[in-house]
């Protein structure tokens, strides 16, 4: 009798220790008998599925554990009544999930297993599940990057060139490849910076989610550049699509930047036409039609920067104003042809467009600039310059852009410069904005020099700031 009731105190000892295992482990437990009702839970299976341990004992599991399959269209398998039905462990697919009594959802990853006792009798089935919601949320974003393009969601070129391995066969034909860039882009990222760029390409992306069709699949190539496939197209039917995306595009509004692009494209009509000679016909249609179509853009794109800055400071539409108006007039006291008047004129409006990069707090500060303020402002003549170079219209003047703040004796910016290596447009420049500076009101002060003491300040500079021959003749010729 002793070393029966001790036998029956170690009985009770392990199933304490396992019941305390089950209950306090951090995944679900639930325990159910062979009448199918539920003896318990553990607090995670309460929480996840909505209902208390005392609520869920003696329910019916199903009523407790609600399961479906992620797909609506899938049956799940029950894993409690797989294992009272075969007496084996069942584990359940990666495809599970629970529904809570409040209607939230968890993804589980979950095996039942058959209750036995010393006599390998079935008593009853315990599930064990975890929540990998997270988990497979993870999975998928990796999987949904690796194919697409974490900027425009289009999918990416690696999965681009899978596709055409796929899509390059004779039930596909006529199969269509648009190459399409766009227009400008670099010019918007410098003026108005990535974020207003990023912009534009978010917007080609929506383009072609809205006007291709569902078999067409678009992908970012990189950069400015995106490429489309499309099975069973015709040349004739991608111009009309290219050109419901131009008029889509035409009626757009953008505050900053323009968008713009340059479409290309060759068909794919038989087997014997390698795909790589209709790949590159399509880039080379494009270029061809980039050409034609960027200069315009640009053009555009450097006003809009005009407007966008003039918005930003005020001020610095009359200062440009005022500098063309004197350098015009210093240039014809030189005697300079024509041609050189317009540029000079051109570049006076144009000599402080870089300044869109600053902030309008640092250009309208009425205090003194501190050091980073002005290495911040000293960056505007490189970007005006890198602007200006982008377009035909305007890249004749780029280079007084650049060097309308470098000083007769090297010591100005951005290069360092000196006496006639300085273009003669930028030497007028940098008097006329001088000039203009020392009289009219600033941010920083009530009023401006008289039009004596900023003359005596110009001879004063002749041959250190100033070019002195230019100094001379504006001072004889009374100019000012």
């Amino acid at each position: 009798m002793i070393e029966k009731s001790k036998y029956r105190d170690e009985l009770e000892i392990e199933k304490n220790k396992y019941l305390s295992t089950l209950v306090s482990i951090d995944e679900g437990v639930l325990v159910v008998g062979l009448d199918e009702k539920i003896e318990l839970i553990n607090k995670v299976c309460a929480k996840m599925t909505g209902w208390t341990e005392v609520e869920a004992k003696g329910m019916h599991y199903l009523d407790v554990l609600r399961l479906s399959h992620e797909d609506p269209s899938c049956d799940i398998i029950d894993p409690i009544a797989e294992v009272l039905k075969f007496g084996i462990n069942y584990e359940l697919g990666n495809h599970a999930i629970l529904t809570s009594k409040d209607g939230q959802f968890y993804m589980l990853e979950d095996s039942a297993s058959p209750i036995k006792n010393q006599h390998n009798q079935m008593l009853g089935v315990v599930l064990v599940f975890r929540d990998v919601t997270q988990k497979r949320s993870q999975i998928r974003q990796i999987e949904y990057l690796s194919f697409h393009d974490a900027l425009t969601g289009l999918y990416n070129r690696r999965f681009f060139e899978a596709e055409i391995i796929r899509l390059d066969t004779p039930r596909n034909y006529p199969l269509t490849i648009i190459m399409a860039d766009l227009n400008g882009l670099k010019l918007t990222n410098d003026a108005f910076g990535h974020h207003q760029g990023d912009i534009l390409l978010k917007q080609t992306a929506s383009l072609f989610k809205t006007h291709l069709r569902a078999d067409d699949i678009a992908a970012r190539w990189g950069g400015d550049e995106f490429v489309i496939l499309m099975p069973q197209t015709t040349s004739d039917q991608t111009q009309n699509i290219v050109d419901r995306m131009n008029y889509a595009i035409s009626q757009l509004e953008t505050s900053k930047g323009i968008l713009s692009i340059a479409f290309g494209w060759d068909t794919k009509t038989d087997a014997t036409i390698s795909f790589e000679d209709v790949f590159k016909n399509a880039e080379e249609y494009m270029y061809k039609r980039k050409i034609s179509e960027s200069q315009g853009v640009r053009g555009l794109t450097i006003k809009t920067i005009l407007k966008t800055l003039y918005e930003k400071s005020p001020r610095e539409e009359s200062h440009s104003q005022r500098v063309k108006e004197l350098a015009v007039k210093i240039a014809k006291a030189l005697n300079l042809s024509q041609h050189t008047i317009d540029d000079i004129a051109t570049l006076g409006l144009l000599h402080d467009i870089g300044k869109i990069i600053v902030s309008g707090e640092i250009l309208e500060k009425p205090g003194r600039l501190t050091e980073a303020e002005y290495n911040e402002i000293k960056k505007h003549p490189a970007i005006g310059y890198r602007m200006l170079t982008a377009t035909n219209e305007f890249s004749n003047i780029a280079k007084g852009v650049l060097s309308h703040h470098e000083r007769w004796d090297g010591n100005g910016y951005p290069n360092g410069i000196k006496g006639t290596e300085i273009p003669i447009e930028s030497r007028i420049i940098t008097i006329a904005d001088a000039y203009d500076a020392m009289t009219a009101k600033r941010p920083y002060r009530k009023n401006g020099l008289s039009a004596e003491k900023a003359k005596q300040v110009l001879i004063d500079c002749a041959g250190t700031q100033f070019d002195p021959v230019i100094v001379d003749i504006l001072i004889k010729e009374q100019i000012i």
